[in-house]
């Protein structure tokens, strides 16, 4: 994995790009900072290594931290956070005293602030559904001992979805306030739905060949290095598709999934090669128009989920089918159906334990213990054989009314089976990494220079 050698030159630059993001941010949302906040304001810049990650953690002389990276402000702390305190010498009332006072808003006009804040920021309504109550709420605290502190914090996470998690729509949105002083005092919004284009860099780096002197990061790079990697071009990536699409579909075949036949590339909706791909195995998720996935890895499809899976996809909708006896399999009839579908699969049950009872059988229970029409059956590996190289795990989820499999894993070495060939040549990520260096990022026409015009250099 390459890192960046970072230069003072280089470090600096990176400051100049992304200090009118934080300089923005902190106008947009009224923060009690000086504007247009310059690099004399700036305290400290930690920049981040990674090659194509233009960005890091920047401190203000007045102890306010931002973070910046994948072309986003991610967040931000203000030195008046009581969530961000780590003092807990809670006999030391002189120091909490900065914290403590009166609630000027209600909780309610709390959560209406974050939302008009967040909208400040430019994102939409659509994008970002915060219009309903926090997933989560905390504060604001009284105590006996020191007072009242008034701050509360929110958050607002998209629903818990397995698949939407793979789209990257997944979203997590966090804010803290001071309900005193009628101020946000914390942000963290985390996801790929954030995103943006990296801003322009002014210094071309090189690329970290001294890892040693790089810390932890350069420590985990060099061990990366060593590896015989293969760059993951898209020629490379759909040759691997379509090495891997046999396997998924004799696999959606002998389950009987329901409209995956025939299944061609032009099914495919979303497919992630392997990051890291070794001759000893590569780890890639394919998942088609219809929303089923599949991860394929050591030969074998080792994960399947589907949108009907109530246990990974029970956020996203109202309708799920309750359970009634009437229509739906018994227990034992799911467990047999489990147990045949190992069959279907190509493996003997008696050989992995499932012929004995499942070591845990779980009913579709909501927090209101109303029973849905979906169960997940799992045996593991026997005790004596946990913790070593035979250790496995299978689970299946069942729609018991439609009699359906709509969710497995299986993870072991009883289900490894030979790579697919992949019908294109690879090209190491280390020769790669020495064609372009140098080349990383685009020369632009701005002046190279180890310190911004008119400013002092940073230390």
């Amino acid at each position: 994995m390459p890192i960046i050698h970072i230069t003072a030159a280089f470090s600096n630059a990176v400051l100049v790009a992304i200090l009118p993001h934080v300089s923005n941010f902190a106008e947009k949302l009224d923060l009690p900072i000086p504007q247009p906040i310059t690099t004399s304001q700036i305290a400290h810049c930690n920049v981040s290594p990674w090659k194509d990650d233009v960005g890091g953690s920047v401190w203000l002389t007045n102890h306010y931290q931002f973070v910046f990276g994948s072309g986003y402000l991610r967040a931000f702390q203000s030195p008046t956070n009581w969530f961000n305190n780590q003092y807990d010498n809670w006999n030391d009332s002189e120091y909490f005293k900065r914290y403590l006072g009166k609630d000027n808003i209600t909780t309610n006009e709390a959560v209406e602030f974050a939302r008009r804040s967040f909208y400040k920021l430019g994102y939409q309504p659509k994008d970002f559904d915060i219009s309903g109550p926090p997933t989560s709420f905390e504060g604001p605290v009284n105590t006996k001992k020191l007072g009242h502190f008034p701050f509360c914090r929110m958050e607002w996470d998209s629903p818990e979805s397995k698949i939407q998690n793979l789209l990257g729509l997944d979203y997590s949105i966090q804010f803290d306030i001071d309900m005193q002083r009628k101020q946000i005092v914390g942000m963290d919004l985390s996801g790929r739905r954030f995103f943006r284009p990296n801003p322009k860099v002014s210094v071309v780096p090189d690329l970290e060949t001294n890892y040693r002197n790089a810390g932890v990061i350069g420590g985990f790079a060099g061990l990366m290095n060593r590896e015989p990697y293969v760059h993951m071009t898209p020629a490379y990536s759909n040759a691997t598709l379509k090495a891997t699409l046999p396997y998924i579909a004799d696999f959606a075949k002998r389950l009987s999934l329901p409209r995956t036949q025939p299944l061609t590339t032009g099914r495919v909706l979303l497919f992630m090669p392997p990051l890291w791909f070794t001759n000893n195995g590569f780890d890639s998720v394919t998942m088609l128009t219809n929303h089923f996935w599949f991860r394929f890895q050591y030969g074998f499809v080792t994960e399947f989920g589907s949108p009907d899976n109530w246990f990974e996809e029970a956020a996203t909708r109202t309708n799920w089918t309750y359970f009634d006896d009437k229509s739906c399999m018994t227990t034992n009839e799911a467990i047999e159906f489990a147990r045949n579908s190992i069959r279907q699969l190509g493996y003997k049950p008696e050989e992995i334990h499932m012929n004995k009872p499942p070591s845990e059988f779980e009913n579709a229970l909501d927090a209101e213990n109303r029973r849905y029409a979906y169960c997940q059956i799992d045996w593991n590996s026997p005790e004596d054989v946990q913790g070593t190289t035979n250790e496995y795990h299978l689970e299946f989820d069942i729609n018991m009314q439609r009699k359906q499999i709509v969710g497995a894993t299986l993870i072991g070495k009883e289900f490894m089976r030979p790579l697919p060939e992949i019908a294109a040549k690879p090209e190491l990520e280390s020769d790669y990494q020495k064609s372009i260096q140098g080349h990383m990022f685009a020369r632009t026409n701005a002046p190279r220079f180890d310190t911004p015009p008119g400013e002092e250099k940073l230390r």
